[in-house]
């Protein structure tokens, strides 16, 4: 069954590949590697931008399942670069291929392994709503399956309070507390979200609260309705409830940002989203996590400071559909295979008549109520399924892909063991969640670890006898994904561009030696690297790094690298 991106490229081939593949293939050339100037900073002072809500779920499904892929259909650039497998490449990456910290990313744990305590924290800054105080409703929602209501607490602080569903106690509660440790961890900007337990009787009605009611009606909250609330939660044996208490994101409130295009009126936004490494490859991470809800709705911009002298920071949130949490209940089993509105998926069961089976529909994995469907080996690295399909995660291409993996496998067990304990789980369920986010995360590491050789956290170093050596980590290796000194790697030497070669090398530790080569002030130096996995037949894609001499001092410096799309 073709999809979307399958059925371009085809297309495409037909009207490209006598034409414009011929001639641009014959156009590549070696070039000087010149490092990219960074990037302005994002958080100059702006005036406040305008709220901007949130589309409607059918507006969004409508726009992006249907809308969305005609357009990119039609996209002859796409296209092209689709049928070369050379698509356009994140813009917002630094000399060595990484993505800066901004007022959207601040790298984390892939940079700087976080302690344990540091991982239990996350972004909170406190303990969450104090129970010993009155809860003042201020907002409440009775329509949808779970309902809730904002409050603010003996301490002056706001909170949105979420259920879980009755019979899965823990269920989105945890899934939203734990996916939030995990992407602030990687570097997102999050909400604080703690798990909660309460007596109702700390609940009081505030003045003049706005209900919108199960007709979609909005009008005055009374008494009855916070009863009507409460009896659709499932209690605890000391007649408490726990529940989700999401503070209120500080700042001036401006509305979800969409995953393609910019903010207009925000004068720092100008890098398309759809372009930025960190939202493109969030795919990557979103499907270790089973995020399928990653759509406009459940992202955030915020404006800090006064007025004029502020800027905006862009959030992510909403994770109570992450893990195995589905919103009613456990993961439907479709879901990460299809779409909601999957023509695809719809098309395939009319012509197979129903009687095709997929291996996904055949098994179960709601090992515990509170850790719901979450299976420890269904999950496709490059074909996972989101609700909606999102245009930053299409443009994903290999080089983002291996990005986003980075982070995923940067997570050690004892990581993942320290986020899974905040979700508050019982016993076996947090153990079965734990080791379903390591498996899973190897599975991600594998597939995109061989896609894309991953050589990284290059330096220089010299051995006791003053010998300069380029040195690297097989992350593979780093993580366990292979065998040390298993792997062979071959590394060429060259100036001007490759066009001078000195010679080639071969190794099976992550280094070559720099010496006798007449490489004067000026002159940039380059090392190409492939890998050979034992019992490959070929070497991977090439990683190319580039070294040049500082101008006062003469001493060889990295200055960048480049990775085979």
């Amino acid at each position: 069954m073709l999809t979307i991106k399958q059925l371009s490229k085809h297309f495409a081939g037909v009207v490209l590949i006598g034409t414009v593949v011929a001639v641009f293939s014959g156009c590549a050339a070696h070039e000087k590697f010149i490092p990219p100037d960074p990037l302005p900073s994002d958080n100059n002072s702006v005036p406040t931008p305008e709220y901007r809500g949130a589309p409607l779920d059918f507006e969004d499904a409508l726009d992006k399942q249907l809308i969305l892929q005609g357009d990119q259909l039609c996209d002859f650039t796409r296209a092209y670069g689709n049928v070369t497998d050379r698509p356009k490449q994140a813009l917002n990456l630094t000399a060595f291929d990484e993505v800066p910290n901004s007022t959207w990313f601040t790298n984390r744990n892939a940079t700087k392994p976080m302690s344990l305590e540091e991982i239990r924290i996350g972004p909170d800054k406190g303990n969450g709503p104090d129970p010993n105080t009155t809860w003042i409703i201020k907002r409440a929602k009775a329509e949808g399956v779970t309902p809730g209501f904002h409050i603010k607490d003996g301490h002056g602080d706001r909170y949105v309070i979420k259920f879980d569903p009755i019979g899965f106690s823990g269920l989105n509660s945890g899934a939203e507390v734990v996916g939030t440790k995990l992407f602030y961890a990687a570097g997102y900007n999050t909400p604080e979200n703690y798990i909660v337990y309460f007596n109702p009787d700390i609940l009081e009605m505030g003045d003049g609260v706005k209900i919108v009611d199960e007709k979609g009606r909005k009008r005055l909250m009374t008494e009855e309705d916070l009863e009507a609330i409460l009896a659709r939660v499932e209690y605890r044996e000391d007649g408490t409830i726990r529940a989700l208490a999401s503070k209120y994101i500080p700042g001036n409130l401006l509305g979800p940002f969409d995953f393609e295009g910019v903010r207009k009126d925000d004068p720092n936004d100008f890098v398309p989203h759809e372009h930025r490494r960190e939202l493109r490859g969030q795919r990557i991470f979103a499907t270790w996590i089973n995020h399928i809800d990653a759509k406009q709705a459940n992202s955030m911009d915020t404006y800090i400071g006064e007025e004029g002298e502020g800027h905006v920071i862009h959030y992510m949130m909403d994770f109570g559909t992450t893990l195995g949490s589905g919103g009613r209940g456990p993961h439907p089993k479709y879901r990460g295979h299809q779409n909601e509105l999957d023509p695809h998926g719809v098309l395939f069961k009319i012509l197979t008549l129903g009687f095709w089976v997929e291996d996904w529909e055949k098994t179960d994995t709601v090992a515990y109520p509170s850790a719901g469907r979450f299976s420890p080996t269904d999950v496709d690295p490059d074909g996972f399924k989101f609700i909606f399909p999102n245009p930053a995660y299409d443009n994903c291409t290999d080089l983002d892909g291996y990005w986003g993996a980075k982070l995923v496998m940067s997570f050690r067990d004892d990581q993942l063991a320290a986020a899974v304990s905040t979700g508050q789980y019982p016993y076996d369920a947090a153990e079965y969640l734990t080791k379903t986010l390591i498996s899973r995360r190897d599975i991600i590491g594998r597939f995109w670890f061989d896609r894309v050789a991953p050589l990284d956290w290059f330096k220089l170093e010299k051995d006791q006898e003053n010998n300069l050596s380029l040195v690297w980590t097989d992350l593979a290796v780093e993580y366990n994904l292979e065998d040390d000194g298993k792997t062979l790697y071959t590394c060429e030497l060259s100036m001007d561009a490759g066009k001078t070669v000195f010679y080639s090398a071969e190794s099976t530790s992550g280094q070559v030696l720099l010496q006798n080569i007449p490489w004067d002030s000026g002159d940039q130096l380059m090392v190409t690297i492939r890998l050979q996995r034992p019992g490959e037949k070929e070497q991977s894609r090439w990683t190319k790094v580039y070294l040049e001499r500082d101008p006062e001092t003469g001493a060889p410096c990295l200055v960048g690298l480049q990775r085979e799309e």
